[in-house]
């Protein structure tokens, strides 16, 4: 399990990074794995800046990007920001 890659998929912004860097570092010093990288995602709330979030599904827009790569196996650990989590929690 040390060479295993594992990939922890997060948005791009400032706070959502920060938490990745925690996790990195909690797995890093309390596993054996050794090869943890961060891949930092674009969600569809980051691209949408001329017009209302709520027109087009609201905070779930900043969620959705990363669990479809976590569902699709392109990352093996989601974090998120949780002020970027919907109030109601996803299938």
């Amino acid at each position: 399990m040390k060479n295993k890659k594992i990939i922890i998929g997060s948005r791009g912004s400032k706070l959502a990074l920060i938490y990745a860097e925690r996790a990195r570092a909690e797995l890093l010093k309390n596993t054996e794995l050794e090869n943890i990288e961060i891949k930092s995602i674009t969600t569809s709330g980051d691209r949408i800046t001329d017009e209302r979030l709520s027109k087009h599904g609201g905070k779930g827009l900043f969620c959705r990007t990363i669990e479809q790569d976590l569902l699709g196996n392109n990352i093996d650990i989601a974090v998120h920001a949780l002020k970027d989590m919907p109030a109601e929690e996803t299938e």
